[in-house]
């Protein structure tokens, strides 16, 4: 077969990619400074070309086009610049991945462009267009969730896998999923034996993820998939079947029908210009119908994404100032920007742990929702310790990554809680569950949007590796074994999610002033210490209460939380009755069942001041009326 064989048909369109349209197939070729590159076009599955078709010659402009006549379920495709062949970019399948893990070939034809033209009936499916202040956001990996062999799954590590979790994740509470990269990336890649060493920053370790297999080749693996890929193209490995596109667009639409969002990870590198961006961005919404990104790319590029007019349906997360980004006009009520960085995890993570000097910054944290650019609140994230680790492991311990643990960060503002590792000390113990509790506390009683990291809400470790890029392994896989022993603090991240979306005062749409805006007598939110309404931020401090007025979110009474990280019990001040009604202890994170079953709650007695139990967080609620309704 050869380039008769074929239709050339007169082509316009100045779009990349590989487009099936009615009459054929549009191919656009990004190629500046070369004058006439070929398509390749192989027989679907091989390696074997039957037919090369130059590209008409064009020199006013960097893409290349044309059209061609073919059955696009019959063929894949490449590029070929003098004897360079280039996998399509832009192209919105790939083909020649489909095992996970499998070792690179060195055939430059092992890679091939594929065709998406098989129709798909999204049926009634709706965006759940949830506003920002209403999410909690769960932060996974597609195949490192469920391809543990407790997963409880069939589908094991795939996007169908993760669709049989869905059920796990409404009892939870989550509504939104955030995905590590679901975009086509090579997990496994050659390095010459030349290239092996030590890093010489964090940034390249990322990107030199050695390892040793049999034989002289030299092998780096990529398990969370950042770095360069194919940004239109869906991974195909991570699905169960042989018809990866149509499984993840089930996966969504079940997530939909659920009430549950899916935000997706994309990590530019630099050479991707604004353009390439754009489309892919809009490529995933429209044909995937997904419901935001979370961005990562350089900082000159943001502000400019942000102002997209698909930003008024779509989310999008990004790293920055929001103060720069409303300034530049980014920020409008109409765009649905958010700001995500480690300045809550720091912050927190070391009130925590009972540092000097951060309660003020603390105090900060719960309150900070920045009009137009609300923040993501996490303890833990993917690049980092898991909460578990976090309270078992003063410093890291990433021998098993053969980098002689010198990547991964140092400042992990973690605590041990006595022992190092795991540890059988009853007492230990139950100074770590609590300790989980409290950052489960943080995270869901702040203003903002909450993230859990997949597994935390049962005891997850990683080991104390704080930087498993490059395992694919038990290591990195999500440990569901862990889900029965752990039953408690399971059971306490579904009260304290339900308790959060129940009262509106922890997650409003305007930002806390600690001001009486309306007049009413109280101020949105206020702190208190040793003294009512006296917050004492001195820097020896690590106690604090809040009391908030329900009224600013249109609910009736006051909760004052007492959050005490001293080793030391300490007495709170409380205000004078406010309602008339007393006050009743919701939830204690020093008691084993943590929440109090409303019938089961009691009045506290009419006192000035009440005790919390070292490191411990305590809700109060004042009401109205007695239980009796008096």
């Amino acid at each position: 077969m050869n380039e008769n064989s074929f239709r050339l048909m007169p082509d316009n369109r100045m779009i990349p990619g590989a487009v099936v349209e009615k009459d054929g197939v549009h191919f656009g070729f990004y190629a500046p400074g070369v004058q006439q590159p070929w398509l390749l076009l192989y027989r679907k599955g091989t390696e074997e070309i039957v037919a090369r078709l130059p590209f008409p010659d064009d020199d006013s402009c960097c893409l290349h086009t044309m059209k061609v006549k073919l059955r696009p379920s019959q063929y894949e495709y490449n590029y070929m610049v003098e004897d360079q062949v280039i996998t399509d970019p832009y192209a919105f399948k790939i083909a020649g991945r489909e095992t996970y893990g499998a070792k690179p070939s060195d055939s430059p034809h092992s890679l091939r462009g594929g065709f998406t033209d098989r129709p798909y009936d999204w049926g009634d499916d709706r965006l759940p267009s949830l506003a920002y202040s209403e999410a909690v956001m769960y932060h996974l990996h597609v195949r490192g969730f469920t391809k543990q062999k407790n997963s409880g799954v069939r589908k094991k590590g795939t996007f169908a896998g993760l669709r049989e979790k869905i059920p796990y994740l409404k009892s939870l509470g989550i509504n939104q999923v955030r995905l590590m990269p679901v975009y086509e990336f090579e997990e496994i890649t050659s390095v010459s034996p030349g290239q092996v060493g030590v890093p010489r920053s964090q940034d390249e370790a990322r990107m030199r993820m050695m390892e040793q297999l049999p034989g002289e080749q030299h092998y780096k693996r990529n398990f969370w998939g950042y770095g360069p890929g194919y940004y239109f193209a869906l991974k195909s490995s991570y699905a169960y079947g042989p018809r990866p596109e149509e499984e993840f667009k089930d996966l969504v639409k079940a997530l939909h029908a659920e009430g549950i969002e899916i935000i997706l990870e994309f990590q530019f590198t630099d050479q991707a210009d604004v353009g390439l961006i754009t489309s892919c961005l809009y490529y995933w919404a429209m044909e995937y119908h997904v419901d935001g990104f979370a961005l990562m790319a350089r900082d000159s590029l943001t502000p400019e994404i942000a102002r997209l007019p698909l930003f008024r349906t779509r989310k999008l997360i990004c790293t920055w100032y929001p103060d720069s980004v409303i300034h530049s006009g980014a920020g409008e009520e109409s765009h649905l920007l958010a700001d995500c960085n480690d300045g809550f995890m720091n912050d927190c993570r070391r009130m925590l742990k009972g540092d000097a000097e951060f309660l003020s910054a603390f105090g900060y944290r719960l309150r900070k929702n920045a009009p137009g650019c609300p923040g993501i609140n996490y303890m833990t994230n993917h690049d980092g310790f898991t909460l578990m680790d976090l309270v078992s492991y003063d410093r890291k311990h990433n021998a098993e990554n053969m980098e002689q643990d010198r990547d991964g960060t140092d400042y992990n503002y973690s605590w041990n809680c006595g022992e190092e590792g795991p540890s059988r000390k009853r007492e230990t113990l139950r100074l770590r569950m609590r300790q989980r509790k409290n950052a489960f506390a943080m995270m869901l009683l702040s203003q903002g949007v909450p993230m859990l990291l997949a597994g935390d809400e049962f005891g997850n470790s990683q080991n104390g590796n704080n930087n498993p890029y490059c395992h694919d392994s038990e290591l990195t896989w999500v440990d569901w074994s862990r889900s029965r022993s752990e039953r408690e603090l399971t059971q306490f991240v579904c009260e304290l999610i339900a308790y959060r979306k129940s009262h509106k005062v922890f997650h409003q749409d305007e930002e806390l002033l600690c001001s009486d805006r309306r007049a009413s007598g109280y101020p949105d939110l206020s702190y208190h210490g040793s003294q009512a309404w006296y917050g004492d931020f001195d820097h020896a401090n690590r106690h604090i209460g809040c009391l908030y007025s329900c009224q600013y979110a249109g609910e009736k009474g006051f909760i004052y939380v007492a959050w005490n990280f001293d080793w030391q019990e300490q007495q709170f001040a409380l205000p004078v009755n406010l309602t008339g009604g007393g006050w009743y202890k919701v939830m204690d994170t020093s008691q084993k069942d943590s929440f109090v079953p409303e019938d089961r709650q009691e009045r506290l007695a009419d006192v000035k001041s009440f005790a919390v139990p070292a490191r411990t967080v305590v809700i109060l609620e004042g009401r109205e009326h007695d239980a009796a309704g008096i």
